[in-house]
């Protein structure tokens, strides 16, 4: 999420106020007195005005398309990737409390930018979140001059300026009070939308709503159906069910709209993700409700709803298009939802837009939803006209049964190849997965049937992976990174479908995190918060923030060589120091080894001239005694609902340098205090993503926190053969397909490096034989494959004979094999 900050600051700034009896109270008598001014203020983000809009939102008049979390998910998701600005419109009463907040958005529209609400084309109800009692406290001209007042406001920033304005699907009434905007030019929206009340008793309101001769032929389909299986209707509430339900229904939905001839809403940027993130986000646990018809081993229906203000929203909903839909599986799973609103006791089922008859059928009021237009500038006249234009012409199609007969049928002939799907193919073609990494990050992706494009340090082998299908030379990923962008965005902007984005290095890490909205509306990619990844990638900022947070680190001071005195580092020793982060200048001085360690006050006054050449910031930390192979690690993913979606564990065997330097053998293991520890601290991070925390156990057994990565690392290799496929759960996810399956890590699963490990084991007294015959057994072997032998042999042919011999070209630019 961007940062938010206020643009016109209120006279007052915290827009705090009381949502309790006292703050109903005085709203009563602002409402008998004159109409209290407003006080306005404009954030270009959520953050500054977060606070408020929750509060708000819990005693406001407004629709579930109006929370703070919905909204807040879309500009995540497909607001970044279709450049929308949030534009969100605060107006307070003298005392401080929001009369009304305007949730809206300026975009890019046909060359020019649009004034709109915040995810206006998604959402069936666009509106403001008002007072209550809004229309007594408020007049028409009060609030008509707000309006004016933050046009004005609006076009005064230079980042927030509009050519046109556009404020479609808006009701004639929210909650109780009037819709304000409704006393604007409006013109009637093409489509209508249609609600029930609902009684007490499901029986009761079926018999009222269908005649005996429907109800009939209700259960004689019901009874066809129940041939094919068991009849049962399931509300999926853990993130695995609810991720399955939400694929089966984009499956099937994407398939209607392929036979109608309309274009797939699921293959737009960003509304895949949209919809699993609400789905599964706790924080909208109470909001969103996911269910299926299930028959026998069969989904046959899927809906996704929402449940807000004591109604239940009917939003998005599929069936099987197979044999199962002779006998109106759809309905069935319609009757069985209105039956769940009243057993819940909710007052009223809101269809929602749309005009499908039967909606009408079971409906006691239809909605008329009203559209603003206007123009701003010039620029903003083409896109006024043509909208102006088409408007009318869609309502009397659409309002018109024998023209919306014949619209239909020619465009489910012709959509096919207006929109490039077809009933028999499928919709869009799979994502690529992008991958900055080497080829123990390329093999459990291609290992799972996804395509990739590897961008990689020249000479690197996973450039000439037989699984690469397009490749990028790129000598450094911390130097420039603006040109590394540029072809990472045009390439993906080349491609069907956003690719899928993995990475495995640091510098990999704060690229996209730090140009994480630049990189979103071309790619699909989970990352941690971009203040959390600051703070684990630098180590002093690490430590800070796990001493905030109470995580077991040994005790550590940051400082510089040339300003510290030796002796007052005031650490009980051993120490080990090591840089802030991994820099150009200390890989050249201090090569393959990632810290030094201290043993004595005396050890550390004689390493302090070399530190102070190195003219870097270091951390001391106290060392925990011991060897490399007492460092184990706890793996997680965690999915964008904040849920750990899987996790295992693992132990380092052998390292080069055997003291601070690089794993070269690792082994998959199932330790459950380490698990416990790990998972303990990635729920109180908040933590998304996937991450590796190392910890080291002393010699009493108990764990001290070292680093956390969060980062694909060359564990998932070995985990992927061990049963447990995190980059393949992850691109699932992202491309809303079938999730692998999910299953523990089996321990004992190894990995080396065997050119590297090969020193460390004679470090270490392994003899020869012993080495080769575990390296012969070794599950993972880094590079080496016998389904893609060449990758090795080529990188070291390149190393060895220079440039003659290596392909692909070494020019920064994407080539295919």
């Amino acid at each position: 999420m961007t940062g938010a900050t206020p643009l016109t600051a209120p006279r007052n700034a915290a827009l705090a106020f009381d949502a309790g009896a006292d703050a109903a109270a005085r709203r009563t008598d602002l409402a008998r007195n004159a109409p209290a001014p407003l006080d306005l203020s404009i954030h270009d983000g959520f953050d500054s005005v977060e606070t408020l809009w929750r509060s708000f939102e819990r005693v406001a008049d407004c629709t579930p398309y109006q929370s703070f979390e919905w909204l807040a998910a879309w500009q995540r998701h497909i607001g970044v990737r279709d450049r929308a600005r949030p534009v969100i419109a605060v107006a307070a009463f003298a005392d401080g409390e929001p009369a009304f907040l305007l949730p809206l958005a300026v975009e890019p529209s046909y060359a020019s930018r649009r004034l709109c609400w915040l995810g206006q084309d998604l959402n069936d109800y666009n509106a403001p979140l008002l007072a209550r009692n809004f229309s007594q406290a408020v007049t028409a001209e009060s609030f008509l001059a707000a309006w004016r007042e933050l046009r004005a406001r609006i076009q005064r920033e230079a980042a927030l300026r509009y050519d046109w304005i556009e404020l479609e699907k808006m009701p004639p009434q929210v909650g109780a009070a009037l819709n304000p905007f409704c006393q604007l030019a409006t013109a009637a929206n093409p489509s209508g939308a249609y609600a029930t009340e609902l009684g007490s008793d499901w029986k009761q309101f079926y018999a009222d709503k269908r005649s005996s001769a429907t109800r009939r032929r209700d259960r004689t389909k019901r009874k066809h159906l129940s041939e094919f299986g068991a009849i049962d209707f399931v509300t999926d509430t853990d993130a695995a069910a609810v991720t399955h339900t939400l694929q089966i229904l984009m499956q099937q939905k994407s398939r209607q709209f392929a036979h109608r001839g309309i274009a797939d809403m699921f293959a737009r940027p960003g509304w895949r993700e949209f919809f699993l993130d609400v789905a599964r986000n706790p924080a909208t646990r109470d909001l969103v409700h996911v269910s299926r018809v299930q028959i026998g081993e069969h989904c046959a229906a899927a809906n996704l709803g929402l449940t807000f203000g004591g109604a239940y929203y009917h939003m998005l909903a599929s069936y099987d298009d197979g044999e199962l839909s002779r006998y109106g599986p759809g309905a069935l799973h319609l009757r069985e939802l209105l039956a769940h609103a009243i057993g819940r006791g909710l007052r009223r089922f809101d269809f929602t837009i749309g005009d499908e008859p039967y909606k009408r059928e079971w409906s006691d009021s239809a909605i008329t939803l009203w559209d603003y237009r206007t123009v701003a500038t010039y620029r903003g006249w083409p896109a006024f006209c043509r909208a102006a234009l088409l408007r009318p012409l869609k309502r009397f199609i659409k309002q018109t049964p024998w023209a919306w007969r014949m619209v239909s049928h020619a465009r489910a002939r012709l959509g096919p190849l207006v929109h490039g799907t077809s009933p028999l193919a499928p919709a869009s073609v799979p994502p690529l997965a992008c991958v900055m990494g080497d080829m123990d990050l390329l093999r459990p992706i291609a290992a799972a049937g996804i395509g990739c494009a590897v961008v990689a340090r020249a000479g690197s082998p996973a450039l000439y992976s037989r699984h690469a299908q397009a490749r990028l030379p790129w000598p450094e990923f911390s130097e420039n990174v603006e040109g590394l962008l540029d072809k990472l965005v045009a390439f993906a902007r080349a491609q069907p479908a956003p690719p899928v984005l993995f990475y495995e290095e640091d510098p990999q890490l704060l690229m996209i995190s730090r140009y994480r909205d630049r990189l979103a509306p071309a790619f699909r990619f989970v990352i941690a918060d971009a203040e959390l990844v600051e703070n684990l990638v630098d180590k002093a900022r690490f430590q800070a923030l796990a001493e905030r947070c109470g995580l077991p680190v040994p005790p550590a001071h940051r400082f510089h060589p040339a300003a510290q005195d030796p002796d007052k580092l005031e650490l009980r020793f051993p120490i080990i120091l090591k840089p802030l982060t991994r820099l150009a200048r200390w890989n050249d001085n201090a090569g393959l080894h990632k810290a030094f360690a201290a043993e004595s006050p005396q050890a550390l006054r004689a390493l302090w001239p070399q530190l102070v050449a190195l003219d870097v910031e270091l951390l001391a930390q106290q060392l925990i005694p011991g060897a490399e192979t007492q460092i184990e690690s706890y793996h997680c993913y965690v999915d964008q609902g904040g849920s750990i979606t899987a996790e295992f564990t693992g132990r380092k065997i052998r390292t080069w340098p055997p003291a601070f330097g690089h794993t070269t053998a690792l082994e998959i293991t199932d330790d459950d205090a380490v698990r416990r520890q790990g998972r303990a601290i990635a729920e109180r991070l908040g933590l998304t993503g996937v991450a590796k925390f190392d910890f080291k156990r002393d010699a009493a057994g108990t764990l001290h926190l070292l680093e956390i990565n969060p980062r694909f690392t060359l564990w998932h290799h070995p985990a992927a053969l061990a049963g447990l496929n995190v980059p393949a759960l992850v691109y699932a996810d992202l491309t809303a397909t079938p999730r692998p399956p999910i299953r523990p890590a089996r321990p004992g699963v190894r990995w080396c490096r065997a050119w590297k490990d090969f020193p460390a084991a004679r470090a270490m007294g392994v003899p020869l034989a012993d080495w080769l015959m575990w390296t012969w057994r070794c599950e993972a072997k880094s590079s080496l494959s016998w389904d893609d032998p060449l990758p090795l042999a080529r990188a070291t042919l390149r190393r060895l004979l220079g440039r003659r011999i290596a392909a692909p070209a070494d020019e920064p630019d994407w080539s295919a094999p």
